[in-house]
């Protein structure tokens, strides 16, 4: 436990913060923002706004074969046909093509596409596709 401070040292700590304070409140003006509207303040995303222009922004002989942000359709095998889905908290999925099955869950890589969503109709991938179960409308 801390000793109690006497009438001397409560008025000393009193002081110091009156001090710190008294300073914060004199320094705060130095970091508001000017009232002449000729400065301006830069930041660092407009020097290098002004610098780089992103949407001008072309290389030498540099051509985008396609946007990374859009998926692509996936190469799925044509004969993939889900087997069996197994619904709950995690649920599964079998996934026939030809001469394999694999089991598959929800983040899967199946073919090069990620699974989204397994539900009662099938397997829905994150470009779209969607791989059916036989007989389900």
């Amino acid at each position: 436990m801390l000793p109690a401070l006497c009438d001397e040292e409560r008025s000393l700590v009193f002081r110091w913060a009156l001090l710190i304070a008294g300073a914060a409140c004199a320094l705060a003006p130095l970091n508001g923002s000017s009232s002449n509207t000729s400065v301006r303040l830069r930041t660092a995303g407009d020097s290098l706004s002004a610098r780089y222009r992103l949407s001008t922004f072309h290389p030498q002989g540099f051509q985008v074969a396609r946007d990374p942000f859009v998926p692509q359709a996936a190469d799925l095998p044509a004969n993939a046909v889900v087997r069996a889905v197994l619904l709950g908290e995690t649920p599964h999925a079998l996934i026939e093509t030809g001469n394999r099955t694999i089991l598959v869950g929800i983040g899967d890589v199946f073919a090069g596409v990620r699974i989204t969503r397994i539900d009662d109709g099938g397997v829905l991938l994150s470009d779209g596709s969607r791989i059916l179960l036989p007989g389900v409308p």
